[in-house]
């Protein structure tokens, strides 16, 4: 779901473990509508401003101007899910997973982030709320970043910031909100659970090619084109083979991808 905010000239497609609280928050503090509700920086902002998925492999042809997103490195983004949703609230103990699958698949409900990484695809299926913090950004914003007016790194929040603040004309700051309490790392990972996340980013990465380079974690090791992505953790219904989601249609969108790409290098 499109977040906007009358009268202010942007529309904001979020992207979960992407600095979505502390953007919704700003929206919020420029909304008269929200204004009493967003005093509160503690407050549940997604309860106001939700995220809702798309179809990842469609473009968000919505008519809407000014669009804006925040993308995140996919590995970096991942880790994060794994250290809010597991780490600080364990979602896996809420009424919301299903308890019955996670001990058919074995699997502990409180995990190490080792045995998270190596399992995702079967915590996915466990927890809608695990499925939804993980995946594929091309969930929640389309197919094409190429229709957005602009796309921040999430390194760059003070530069949205500045963005939100030219076009409202008020100054805006970010609230530090939804900041995991206890952080993982890419170097906290073994080889094979490395190698399993990247494996499981990799058409995250593709789709982000302007923005992050794989290369920074060693690259995507190779592997089963069949292995689970973060696009397969929601079904594609024309992508069935044998009763179970195999292939992301990546043909159509590679070639889309390369038509439209600029020639021109990104610059910041």
């Amino acid at each position: 779901m499109v977040v906007r905010i009358e009268g202010l000239g942007a529309t904001y497609y979020p992207i979960p473990k992407s600095g979505t609280s502390s953007v919704k928050y700003a929206l919020m503090a420029l909304d008269e509508k929200h204004n009493s509700v967003s005093a509160d920086p503690d407050n549940e902002v997604h309860d106001h401003l939700r995220t809702d998925w798309v179809d990842p492999f469609e473009p968000v042809y919505d008519g809407l101007g000014g669009k804006f997103t925040v993308v995140r490195d996919p590995l970096e983004r991942l880790l994060s899910a794994y250290s809010s949703r597991i780490l600080d609230v364990n979602v896996l103990t809420r009424s919301s997973a299903d308890a019955g699958l996670l001990e058919h698949f074995q699997l502990p409900i409180s995990p190490d982030v080792e045995t998270f990484i190596l399992n995702v695809e079967k915590y996915c299926a466990s927890s809608p709320e695990i499925q939804f913090h993980v995946a594929s950004p091309r969930c929640f914003v389309g197919s094409s970043l190429f229709l957005f007016d602009h796309v921040f790194r999430f390194e760059e929040m003070d530069r949205v910031a500045a963005f939100l603040s030219s076009i409202s004309g008020k100054a805006v700051a970010f609230p530090k909100l939804q900041v995991a309490r206890a952080r993982v790392a890419p170097s906290d990972l073994s080889s094979a659970a490395l190698a399993k996340a990247m494996r499981f980013c990799r058409y995250d990465y593709g789709f982000l090619i302007d923005y992050y380079d794989p290369a920074r974690w060693g690259g995507i090791p190779g592997g089963d084109p069949e292995e689970i992505s973060s696009l397969h953790v929601r079904s594609d219904p024309t992508a069935f083979r044998g009763g179970r989601l195999i292939y992301p249609r990546t043909l159509r969108n590679l070639l889309d991808f390369v038509a439209k790409r600029p020639l021109a290098k990104r610059v910041g």
